[in-house]
């Protein structure tokens, strides 16, 4: 639950938005001058801080300061009567993020609040990011590993990170995408800015041009706020634009321009507004293949691909399964609060033997089921719980243990004449014909895999001569 402090001198204002607010799931305090807000501020923590400009014991731009001198964390959004260009640029100047003009309704304070906390989470992310740079942490998740293709990805990012250019991140699902464009913004020029993420798949096609380049209050039904867009947000800083292959094509055309002019046109406005935001791009499909259906932009590819990265899958780098275990559960260990978790030796062999499409993210997937279920914060084979028709393509011996290849292949070929016999209610010739093979031959393969005698549950004419059916 977020803690909101409001400082406001007119009672039933301060009422009405204290349980406004209240009523939509936050913490609300209140204070009616700065006095009572110091002993607020001194007692509790604050997510956002709504305050008048005018108190009886103080002036706003001062108040803002105090605020910003104690409570650096909290995001300020001022309230005023006085929408002049020098007030906002006064309280900006102090540090507020905001400012509301009075009168005003209620559900513009919940808009305002709403976005405050999404840039609080913002800068607590970007926060994050720099303190694992400054600690040497690289080594999240994707970017661990030995491997050769994880060597040379680590090397690109370290180069191109220094660089202000466009990059492209191509490759699977679950590879660990976004990762890398932040690893490439906190090692950049500009990590002091936002990284701001935007999955273009997730928002509606009606909406993209409005969700990265801001609109003006009115500009179309529903437009009840001015919005400044993820291309203002992240000025100063990076906006990673995740599945870019699906952005629609009027869409693109903009971003292209926005690239070439460094400006962005809110929806409504006939005003630019310059933006110095740098670009990082990401999708699971071809791009290149795209252009050619004619499904995605020529010019905009060029502009997006000047430096090209391939996250490469799990499967191409089974060497690293060992560092990215161990890593996923130091991770998981903080998540989950459990004690040191440890993995059996035969689960290693085990994933590495799995298709795993879902790459990272299904591997973790796997590993945080098994460590909420594992017994003694141990995680065994039987833990793993991964779908049947994975399980029997990999064999395991009486104690548990992975058998070698030969052996599994014998194992394999004896489920599979007994499952054939089964289905056929004991045939000989039924079977052979459904594992495709000749009678001659499905008894040779019993003889050999000691299933001379067997005799299937499903047969309803009993035990049969070992010589012909």
């Amino acid at each position: 639950m977020s803690n909101i402090l409001i400082i406001e001198d007119e009672p039933v204002l301060n009422d009405n938005l204290n349980q406004f607010l209240s009523s939509k799931g936050y913490q609300v305090y209140s204070a009616d001058s700065k006095a009572t807000a110091k002993i607020q501020l001194s007692d509790h923590l604050f997510d956002v801080i709504l305050s008048d400009l005018r108190l009886p014991d103080t002036n706003g731009t001062e108040l803002i300061e105090y605020i910003k001198e104690v409570a650096p964390a909290s995001i300020v959004l001022v309230m005023t009567a006085y929408s002049s260009l020098e007030t906002a640029l006064d309280v900006f100047h102090c540090g507020a993020h905001d400012y509301i003009i009075k009168p005003f309704p209620l559900q513009e304070i919940e808009h305002k609040v709403e976005n405050a906390l999404q840039y609080k989470q913002l800068l607590n992310e970007n926060a994050n990011l720099r303190n694992r740079l400054q600690q040497g942490e690289d080594n999240i998740e994707l970017l661990a590993g030995s491997s050769p293709q994880m060597c040379e990805l680590r090397r690109l990012i370290s180069k191109v990170a220094v660089t202000n250019t466009n990059v492209l991140i191509q490759g699977e699902s679950g590879t660990g995408k976004e990762l890398v464009a932040q690893s490439i913004h906190a090692r950049s020029l500009n990590n002091e800015g936002l990284f701001v993420p935007v999955n273009v798949a997730a928002i509606p096609d009606g909406l993209v041009e409005s969700y990265l380049f801001g609109h003006i209050k009115g500009s179309f039904t529903g437009a009840n706020q001015t919005r400044e867009g993820a291309f203002r947000m992240a000025s100063g800083g990076t906006l990673f634009l995740d599945e870019i292959g699906e952005m629609p094509l009027q869409i693109q055309s903009k971003l292209l321009r926005v690239l070439e002019d460094s400006q962005v046109y809110p929806v409504g406005s006939d005003s630019s507004v310059p933006v110095d935001t740098r670009i990082i791009c990401a999708t699971h499909r071809d791009l290149e293949q795209m252009v050619a259906d004619g499904e995605f932009r020529e010019d905009l590819w060029y502009r997006l691909n000047v430096v090209d990265l391939a996250t490469p899958p799990l499967r191409e780098r089974m060497e690293d399964m060992p560092a990215l275990v161990s890593l996923i559960l130091q991770l998981l260990q903080t998540e989950l609060k459990r004690p040191i978790l440890e993995v059996d030796n035969d689960v290693i062999h085990h994933l590495m033997n799995q298709p795993l499409k879902g790459n990272v993210r299904e591997l973790k997937n796997i590993l945080e089921r098994a460590a909420v279920l594992c017994d003694d914060n141990t995680i065994r084979v039987k833990d793993l719980a991964l779908p049947s028709s994975d399980l029997i393509n990999l064999q395991l011996d009486e104690n548990g243990t992975l058998s070698d290849l030969n052996s599994a292949v014998e194992k394999f070929k004896q489920q599979h004449i007994v499952a054939a016999l089964e289905n056929t209610e004991g045939c000989r010739e039924s079977a052979a014909r459904l594992l495709g093979l000749s009678t001659a031959t499905l008894y040779r393969q019993l003889d050999k895999l000691g299933l001379k005698g067997y005799v299937a549950r499903s047969s309803k004419s009993g035990p049969l001569p070992s010589g012909d059916e």
